[in-house]
């Protein structure tokens, strides 16, 4: 049995998930826009983790392909220069908002 948190229950990879809310973190301590949209972002990543958990409606092959998705906008939010991170957070935000809906 794998027990794993997506064993448990499905949602983003783990390892993916912790690298974001490690990234996460420490956009939050840097403050100003940086700080407001990570918040942003680990509001729509709480609320996609949540969907996955509480739903079964989601089709695996679309959770797939916005996994894929959101894996691309964080390498490209781990690659963004200090200017260029309130908008990468923004683009990885409504991927993470697409994948809640995916459960809905």
């Amino acid at each position: 049995m794998d027990t794993g948190k997506e064993g448990l229950f499905g949602g983003l990879p783990e390892v993916l998930f912790g690298l974001m809310i490690a990234k996460l973190l420490g956009s939050l301590g840097a403050g100003g826009a940086e700080a407001a949209a990570a918040g942003q972002v680990l509001v729509s990543l709480a609320k996609a983790e949540h969907a996955a958990a509480v739903s079964t409606k989601a089709r695996l092959i679309d959770v797939i392909v916005k996994t894929v998705e959101i894996n691309a906008g964080f390498e490209i939010v781990k690659n963004a220069g200090s200017a260029g991170l309130p908008a990468a957070y923004a683009a990885l935000k409504v991927k993470l908002d697409e994948l809640a809906a995916l459960y809905a």
